[in-house]
């Protein structure tokens, strides 16, 4: 493998950061994760990934001759141009210089970094389905909901780097929820993994307890989880389907205004809430087809990655791929 070409992936997310190598086919040859640990500062994390970069040399045979650059997703606001974090929530985490703090370890080596969620996009269009098409918005619904455009073939990221936040378009004004980012009704409060937790338990508060909803989670013993509300779904219980139909009502009023605005080929979904996108996807259309203009919206194509798990992975290596396949990142945003 010593004349192998990769690019690395450097994936730092709110629980976990997943490393790894990528090839130009999009293949992950070696990956590596561990913990993201919010209570170190920014500079011990990036030394622990330098770190775990050389351990996945190692274990590819690899040096970092090999390497055509590192990409890098930030768990937040990112100033691609210059290189910098600029300010992670969860983490406390603010203007982070993750590219000079890179080029200490490989001084001249390409290093590019984005918002995990644009990185994703960029991922999709460059090695996924997105491919098929010019424009396409992706949609992560996971812990949160975040979004990227893809306009012309190219991320589009904004005069500010925040284009594309459909988790923060609000779907419920009246008595909307509180979000995170301290407005109330956004996307992200009412149809993301945590909002649908946060539902099924006010839903179990208030049921009593022989209900087959209270039935389901008591004897199971099962934690609330997006995850498992959906399980209850799938097996009928009608207060579990509430939950995903209420959902996926909030999700398809987001999708309209993109839709509207934006007019892409394809809405493109990743995460794990994504993954019961059969319980979602009647309620999306049926909303926002009341709300699009023009026959071609309304049958919109809604899709899933079939980048699968790794696809931030694969999306942080596209950030240098990128610059081989379609152009320097940097020129995409004008």
């Amino acid at each position: 493998m010593a004349d192998q070409k990769a690019v690395v992936g450097i994936d730092i997310g709110g629980t976990k950061t997943l490393i790894g190598l990528v090839d130009r086919t999009g293949e992950v040859l070696v990956k590596q994760q561990f913990p993201t640990m919010i209570t170190d500062s920014p500079e011990i994390h990036i030394q622990k990934c330098i770190e775990t970069v050389h351990i996945c040399l190692a274990k590819a045979g690899l040096t970092h001759h090999s390497l055509l650059g590192i990409g890098v997703n930030v768990p937040g606001l990112a100033d691609p141009e210059k290189g910098i974090l600029l300010h992670a929530p969860y983490a406390g985490w603010k203007n982070v210089p993750v590219k000079e703090l890179l080029e200490r370890e490989w001084p001249g080596m390409p290093i590019n970094i984005a918002n995990d969620v644009n990185a994703c996009a960029l991922g999709e269009l460059i090695f996924g389905i997105g491919k098929q098409y010019n424009s396409f918005l992706w949609v992560t619904i996971s812990t949160g909901i975040g979004g990227g455009l893809i306009i012309d073939r190219q991320i589009y990221e904004g005069e500010h780097f925040i284009a594309g936040e459909v988790g923060h378009l609000v779907v419920q004004w009246e008595e909307g929820n509180l979000c995170g980012c301290g407005n109330r009704g956004c996307l992200e409060a009412h149809a993301s993994g945590t909002a649908i937790a946060k539902a099924a338990k006010e839903k179990l508060a208030a049921l009593p307890r022989d209900s087959p909803f209270s039935t389901y989670f008591i004897e199971r013993k099962k934690d609330i989880t997006a995850q498992s509300v959906a399980e209850a779904a799938y097996k009928g219980i009608e207060e579990a389907k509430e939950i995903y139909q209420q959902a996926g009502e909030y999700i398809g009023r987001a999708f309209s205004y993109a839709i509207n605005i934006m007019n892409p080929g394809a809405i493109i979904m990743g995460g794990g809430v994504s993954l019961s996108i059969d319980l979602l996807e009647p309620y999306i259309r049926q909303t926002f087809q009341t709300a699009v203009i023009s026959e071609a919206n309304k049958n919109m194509p809604i899709l899933l990655t079939d980048l699968g798990y790794e696809a931030a992975l694969i999306g942080a290596a596209s950030l240098i791929y990128a610059d081989i396949y379609i152009g320097p990142i940097k020129e995409m945003n004008r």
